[in-house]
């Protein structure tokens, strides 16, 4: 299954992280899912789900080269490894990405688990629209 990544994952964030996704998985395209975006300080935090209308967090898909031995090294990157403490900040869930050419398909993504009402929201959903 793919991984759908909004932030310093995303090739134009062009962070050590993003450039690491990049050697480690095929860049499948831009993608956007239902869900709310907000900043939480150097990087944002994803609040998926379809009951927020029509509220959009853009990103990108990207099809892993090796997922069982990619998924421990960006789990402990997004702070949801097995030696993370709880409660974790994000988790690995599966949400529905629209893609570009209107096809709707299930990705893995990191979701922010922790409140969210001194959060700060990005409205548009894209983190790297200035």
């Amino acid at each position: 299954m793919p991984l759908f990544v909004y932030g310093t994952l995303r090739t134009a964030a062009d962070t050590k992280w993003s450039r690491f996704l990049a050697s480690i998985s095929h860049f499948d395209g831009p993608g956007r899912t239902p869900g709310l975006l907000f900043q939480l300080g150097g990087y944002p935090g994803m609040v998926a789900g379809s009951h927020h209308s029509d509220a959009w967090v853009i990103g990108e898909v990207h099809s892993l080269h090796q997922p069982s031995s990619a998924w421990p090294v960006l789990d402990a990157y997004e702070g949801c490894g097995p030696a993370d403490p709880r409660p974790y900040t994000f988790e690995r869930q599966v949400v529905d990405v629209l893609l570009g050419n209107g096809q709707t398909i299930r990705a893995w993504a990191y979701v922010y688990c922790l409140a969210t009402e001194d959060k700060v929201r990005i409205v548009s959903g894209d983190y790297l629209q200035p």
